[in-house]
């Protein structure tokens, strides 16, 4: 493991890197957490190189079975009709000119199968940039709303035998469509989660320290890596799993639309602790709260802002409470009671 990196590509070239972004371990995962400590300004960088490996993960490409002989059948109808109009005025080709029609004819129609078909084996990569969520409709018509820098891949085709698999970097609400045979849709992260719907809404917080997942509606189960049990969710009900294995998995009763207010860039709080308020920067925004006194993450607040500005919020929160938000670092952040 190096200790600089140019660049979030040169990140993602180092065979370090890539082995804990597909194959995390406690082992792996405090070395790179130890790296971000270190260089705690590469918070970002170090999401991009993520992304650019989970992204560069595509499935191998399988030719059907009968692709050779659906080519071949091609070319041997060819044989037998013109390549080209006869003009009564010429005189018919001669062999060694029709030969090389015929395999012109051949390479465009090779060119033309091969293109069309690896096309459609290429799996679609969606992404949101900086500015605000993306909206991305899914082959089966559910949708998925992608938070800022978070990226979904997913086939451009489902056929009815086969889970509908989304593979999710980052942090995104699903709505989900039934279907009538009861197919299942799953969502993969990189820390190897695998969540599993029936037709719901719900929203999955890829972060590299946990994952977040927060129930709307319908029923979800999650599945991690060295959990002989999946864990069956109900709605209004949030999970984070550590990305550490040695910590201990949360699971709590919410308020599902506190959670799902990034959506329309909106601050939603409904009778919602200090502490549950502090928590939501800490997962969605990278800061750092701390209180002075911990009794204060207890008191309760409704507030429903129109914007997501941090800054408005933190203030409304000191306004409301007669407390003292004070600005330790960018994202370190102090709250006290007002001496």
């Amino acid at each position: 493991m190096k200790n600089e990196y140019s660049s979030a590509e040169a990140l993602a070239a180092d065979p370090a890197f890539i082995e804990w972004v597909q194959h995390p371990t406690p082992t792996n995962t405090a070395v790179w957490e130890r790296w971000l400590v270190q260089h705690p300004d590469r918070s970002a960088e170090l999401n991009l190189a993520r992304q650019l490996v989970t992204m560069w993960q595509l499935s191998p490409i399988n030719p059907p079975a009968d692709a050779q002989a659906t080519v071949w059948a091609a070319v041997q109808a060819q044989k037998n009709s013109p390549v080209y109009p006869v003009r009564q005025h010429r005189p018919a080709p001669t062999r060694r000119r029709r030969t090389g029609a015929l395999a012109t004819v051949v390479s465009a129609v090779l060119l033309l199968v091969g293109t069309v078909w690896y096309w459609q084996t290429q799996p679609v990569v969606e992404y949101a940039g900086a500015d605000e969520p993306r909206t991305v409709t899914l082959p089966d018509g559910s949708t998925v709303v992608l938070n800022t820098g978070a990226s979904v891949r997913f086939p451009r085709h489902w056929s009815a035998d086969e889970d509908r698999t989304v593979w999710l970097v980052g942090k995104a609400q699903f709505s989900v469509t039934h279907q009538s045979n009861k197919q299942r849709f799953i969502v993969q992260t990189p820390d190897q989660l695998r969540v599993e719907v029936l037709g719901t809404v719900f929203t999955v917080d890829e972060q590299e320290r946990q994952t977040r997942v927060v129930l709307n509606s319908g029923r979800v189960r999650l599945h991690m890596a060295g959990q002989p049990k999946p864990i069956n969710m109900v709605p209004g009900e949030l999970v984070d799993i550590p990305a550490n294995t040695r910590q201990a998995i949360v699971r709590r009763r919410v308020e599902p639309a506190v959670y799902s207010a990034w959506t329309t860039r909106q601050f939603i709080f409904d009778n919602t602790t200090l502490g549950d308020m502090a928590d939501l920067l800490t997962q969605d925004l990278g800061y750092r709260i701390e209180f002075a006194d911990s009794t204060l993450r207890n008191r309760r607040m409704t507030i429903h802002l129109p914007t997501r500005d941090p800054a408005i919020l933190l203030a409304a929160i000191a306004e409301a409470n007669d407390l003292t938000v004070s600005t330790v670092t960018p994202n370190h952040i102090r709250i006290s009671p007002k001496l």
